[in-house]
């Protein structure tokens, strides 16, 4: 049915352009999970220093972390978090209220989807850079097309060098307005944060197993061991997160948060290709018994290092 679907998509929208920008207005896709818009920062903001006015489709996950951002000029709205089918109807909206407004439209997910195929018709782009698409499949909408990298972040990287901009970025972009809710939070003693829930339920651990692993963490002696609770804001969740010494997390947008910090991070699993980027990350089950030794040894670690 899928593949039924694909093909429909590629006789109705997939069709070969050849059509010039005459400006640098660029709209980034796949920014409404938080993840996802931390991986791309790096190229918002070597795509806004080499001179191009950067747009995203984001969610109201995301909004508050990219409207801080100065690098991204609009944050358009489009809720299609969790990549249903039924997400095409949203996509369909978004391409023609924003028809022939851009003149590059950057494509990183490598989906087949008709929702895909249908948003990068409609939106009419002067030009459209992708990734590879998966399972080797190719579109003739994609004008310049990224080799897939082992990294999601490496993705955009990637579209810097296709457009001869500076490549050489560090590290994700985020960006604190002043009035966070941590912003004065003052600790008298090292903050574990430790984090259970992912964005899907194959990503969380259950509740009933986590107060055994708050019970492992708080055998570290002379720490805060703290549970991330739901925040009222991104920007407070990231302030928070700012002022840990290790984060003990599920993969989720907590990880990557911790990762722009440049926070250690204990990461319960993880696929290589959204791996958290700090100098300090392990990977280890949240439900060994050596779970809080691991986390001492990295809090040990920075201790010596000051």
């Amino acid at each position: 049915m899928k593949k039924l679907i694909y093909y429909i998509g590629k006789l109705l929208f997939d069709r070969k352009r050849d059509l010039v920008p005459t400006g640098k207005k660029v709209l980034v896709a796949d920014c409404q999970k938080l993840g996802n818009y931390i991986f791309k920062t790096p190229m918002i903001k070597g795509l806004a220093l080499g001179g191009y006015e950067v747009s995203i489709l984001g969610s109201n996950v995301t909004k508050e972390l990219a409207e801080a951002n100065p690098y991204v000029k609009e944050v358009i709205i489009d809720n299609c978090y969790r990549k249903k089918s039924t997400d095409i109807f949203r996509n369909i909206k978004t391409g023609l209220k924003y028809r022939g407004k851009f003149d590059y439209f950057i494509e990183l997910v490598g989906g087949t989807h008709l929702r895909d195929l249908a948003l990068m018709n409609l939106l009419k782009a002067k030009k459209i850079i992708g990734v590879e698409r998966k399972r080797g499949r190719k579109c003739k909408l994609i004008d310049i097309v990224v080799k897939y990298q082992p990294h999601m972040r490496e993705n955009g990287i990637e579209v810097l060098k296709v457009l001869g901009l500076n490549s050489d970025i560090k590290g994700y972009d985020i960006h604190l307005k002043a009035g966070n809710r941590y912003e004065n939070f003052k600790k008298d003693r090292p903050l574990i944060l430790y984090n259970g829930t992912g964005s899907a339920k194959s990503k969380s651990i259950p509740v009933e197993k986590e107060r055994e692993i708050l019970d492992n963490l708080s055998q570290i002696e002379g720490v805060e061991v703290r549970k991330i609770e739901r925040e009222k804001s991104v920007l407070d969740l990231c302030g928070l997160i700012s002022k840990a010494d290790v984060v003990v997390s599920v993969d989720t947008g907590v990880t990557h948060i911790a990762s722009a910090y440049n926070i250690p991070i204990v990461v319960h699993s993880c696929a290589k290709y959204v791996y958290p980027i700090s100098d300090i990350v392990v990977e280890h089950s949240f439900y060994e018994k050596d779970l809080y030794k691991v986390v001492e040894e990295i809090l040990n670690k920075g201790r010596n290092s000051k």
